[in-house]
């Protein structure tokens, strides 16, 4: 076939009225017209493909585009399974003690109570004696301190005072029957103020009270019970810098048994 070719272009050379190999053949590399009058010769094999170019530079980068709008928001998802419950936590720190709150108002009086079944009868009275009845409670009507030194603490409120066993101008219990007594004393301090208070006999420190003053108002109490004989004693004591209130601050007593 490559020789036929070869044979068909030579006569197309050859030929004084032939037209142009471009004019003979079409884009199909098919001969269309004849060439001198010759036999049209069959088609020659296409060429090889020839080799790739190298490749080109790299252009230059582009500028940055706009930015684009915002796109719609999508649909929420769907609600997720609940978790497990987590393991308990440690126990919080214990919180710090809260003030002493302010005295209530006085509740109304109660219902009188059902009475009682009587009583078994007592045992005989020996000798004829008499039973002694002793007893007082009182309370102050001021604020007293802070006080700059030890200082006896004054009561001026009389609730009771069953046989004058209490002297009201030094505030002291005077004892006048020989007997074992029973004495309770309540402080009350005033706001952020320390009241320590001491129960004394005649010169003598018996039992102390404290109410702390970080607390607010902070309050003591104590009771004692006392063998007395006569012009023995008893009364309180208020520490140097202490301060109590008012009615908060009582003291009482009473004869349990007489000697």
């Amino acid at each position: 076939m490559v020789l036929s070719y070869i044979f068909n272009v030579s006569l197309v050379l050859l030929c004084a009225n032939c037209y142009t190999i471009t004019d003979a053949y079409n884009s199909k590399n098919e001969i269309t017209k004849d060439v001198c009058g010759c036999l049209q010769g069959p088609p020659g094999i296409p060429g090889t493909p020839g080799v790739p170019g190298m490749y080109g530079h790299r252009g230059e980068a582009g500028s940055k585009g706009e930015k684009g709008e915002k796109g719609e928001e999508g649909p929420y998802g769907l609600k997720g399974e609940i978790g497990f419950d987590g393991p308990m936590g440690p126990p919080g720190p214990e919180g710090k003690r809260g003030r002493r709150g302010s005295k209530g108002d006085q509740g109304p009086l109660g219902e009188p109570g059902k009475i009682g079944q009587k009583g078994e009868k007592g045992d005989t009275i020996i000798h004829n004696l008499r039973v002694k009845k002793i007893a007082f409670s009182v309370s102050r009507s001021q604020k007293l301190g802070p006080v700059l030194q030890d200082t006896p603490v004054t009561y001026d409120k009389i609730f009771t005072n069953v046989g004058n066993s209490f002297e009201e101008s030094s505030s002291h219990f005077i004892c006048k029957v020989n007997g074992t007594y029973l004495f309770h004393v309540h402080v009350l301090g005033q706001p952020k103020k320390d009241a320590f208070a001491w129960i004394m006999k005649n010169k003598i420190h018996q039992v102390a009270m404290h109410g702390d003053g970080r607390a607010g108002h902070g309050t003591g109490s104590n009771t004692i019970i006392l063998s007395l004989r006569q012009d023995d004693h008893v009364w309180v004591k208020l520490v140097k810098e202490s301060a109590v209130m008012n009615d908060y601050t009582t003291f009482s007593g009473h004869l349990i048994f007489d000697d």
